[in-house]
């Protein structure tokens, strides 16, 4: 079967390389603010919320700091009292998403620090944050977010790991951009995942720690382009209630992030249990313990597994909805900047 025209999301996929080599000048030229923090929470919106949890990841594994992370208009509505005296590290593509926007100022309101991350310069967030760092070659003509996912995680990972002054976690940072051009090397082994999935109209993706967010973020990218229901839970949380899916759903496709670490072994017998219930999860891993899985070529820890886990993913997103005669980058429905609530 001929591939039809290309599309700007695989070209935007393909710029990931190059937009890490713009995160990790802005992150170099970025210093942690002198003073101590009672708390630190990051916030945004939609893949910029997923990122937030990526970065808030890195802090929760490396510190006894308090952390948290919020979707912006959560934050916002609920958690606000939460911002005093702490730094608050708000992310937005575009710079100018509105529950963003908003949440910034509430959070300036009780004394927080702001550091803004984003991809446009000149935005809103730039103008209302103390401090920004942009991200110049980060934005892309597609709505759905992947080098700009990636780049934003990037950052706020690096802000994570420099606020835990770990010199040997930015020399890792620095693995990712090699990881990533291995595995654009291997786009042509991605389609025929996606050949193989394009008959699949429920998906359920599950993932641990570092897993759980690429679960999240890929989620996302199959409703986006798809507009097919799918669902995601902490793997080990799929046992407690909606492993009725696989009874309920007629030819429900779990998608298991695996990345090697703490969560390792459960997982391994989650996909056992799965196996025994005649499903037959497609697992993304870096270990060696599973069988008939998707490899990626990712040496590092797993608290810096997402961005490498998360490519093949957009990748397959994007060739499931080429061959199923979608339009990836206008989404039917889908707005790039969602700039009022």
């Amino acid at each position: 079967m001929g591939m039809p025209m290309e599309f700007k999301m695989i070209r935007s996929i393909r710029g990931t390389p190059e937009v890490l080599d713009s995160a990790l000048k802005a992150l170099k030229e970025w210093n942690p603010p002198e003073k101590g923090f009672r708390r630190i929470i990051f916030i945004g919106c939609g893949s910029s919320y997923f990122s937030s949890l990526a970065g808030n990841h890195v802090l929760l594994k490396g510190s006894r700091v308090e952390s948290h992370a919020f979707p912006a208009s959560e934050f916002m509505l609920h958690y606000r009292e939460l911002a005093k005296d702490a730094l608050v590290v708000a992310s937005s593509r575009s710079g100018k998403t509105g529950e963003v926007i908003e949440a910034i100022k509430v959070a300036k309101k009780k004394s927080a620090t702001i550091i803004g991350v984003t991809c446009n310069e000149n935005s809103k967030i730039e103008e209302i944050s103390d401090e920004t760092i942009v991200i110049p070659s980060g934005e892309e003509p597609n709505i759905p977010a992947t080098k700009s996912f990636s780049s934003i995680t990037f950052v706020l990972q690096g802000i994570a790991v420099k606020l835990l002054e770990r010199e040997d976690k930015l020399k890792e940072l620095e693995a990712i951009k090699p990881t990533v051009k291995k595995i654009l090397a291997q786009e042509d082994e991605y389609r025929p995942i996606a050949e193989r999935l394009v008959s699949k109209r429920v998906f359920v993706h599950l993932g641990s720690g570092s897993g759980y967010v690429v679960a999240l973020e890929g989620a996302l990218k199959f409703r986006e382009t798809l507009g097919l229901p799918n669902e995601v839970f902490p793997a080990l949380e799929f046992r407690h209630g909606p492993v009725a899916l696989l009874r309920g759903v007629k030819g429900l496709q779990p998608i298991l992030i695996a990345p090697k670490g703490d969560s390792t072994d459960a997982l391994k017998r989650l996909v056992n249990d799965l196996a025994s219930r005649n499903a037959d999860p497609l697992v993304f891993t870096n270990s060696g313990i599973f069988e008939n899985c998707v490899r990626i070529p990712w040496d590092g820890s797993e608290e810096l597994a997402v961005i490498p886990f998360v490519v093949p993913i957009q990748i397959i997103a994007y060739y499931l909805a080429v061959l199923s005669g979608l339009n990836p980058d206008f989404p039917e429905g889908l707005v790039k900047v969602v700039e009022r609530f």
